[in-house]
């Protein structure tokens, strides 16, 4: 008889490095306006209708509404951008969304509308979420660490 091999049990755990989400906005503040700007350029928008370039235009708001909303390290990161960065983006989306509104051609997605419409908007309707809470967590009392809290991060109200 044999005996059953043994096999070396592998962790499964992944150790994400701290700064993966920064770089991971970073990646898709570079490439997202680059491809519409590429898109666009090439007139692959021009050529789709009003009705599919208001779809593109509302998955990529809630797209990135979403990953905000769902990705802790994301949010973590974005809520330690400078409110001021923040309200200037959420107002670039509204003022986008009024001159696309203006503009009344029907074609959301021609040339330079494209980057407002595909980009700038959905970014900027984003970036109303951390607006939105950052009253709320201000007014949210603050826990500190007891000392003789574990180590597993308990938090002991020391107040």
């Amino acid at each position: 008889m044999h005996a059953a091999p043994s096999f070396r049990h592998k962790s499964t755990n992944v150790r994400i490095e701290a700064d993966a989400a920064g770089r991971a906005l970073g990646f898709t503040l570079a490439a997202w306006p680059a491809l519409v700007a590429l898109g666009a350029f090439d007139g692959v928008f021009s050529r789709l209708p009003l009705a599919v370039d208001v779809a593109l235009a509302g998955f990529m708001a809630l797209f990135a509404i979403g990953t905000y909303a769902v990705d802790g390290s994301v949010r973590a990161r974005i809520d330690a951008t400078p409110r001021a960065l923040l309200a200037l983006v959420a107002l670039s989306a509204d003022a986008s969304l009024v001159l696309v509104a203006l503009g009344g051609s029907g074609d959301i997605a021609h040339g330079g509308l494209a980057l407002l419409t595909l980009f700038v908007a959905p970014l900027g309707i984003a970036a109303h979420l951390p607006l939105l809470r950052a009253p709320a967590n201000a007014a949210r009392p603050v826990s500190r660490r007891h000392p003789r809290a574990s180590r597993r991060g308990e938090v002991v109200d020391a107040s």
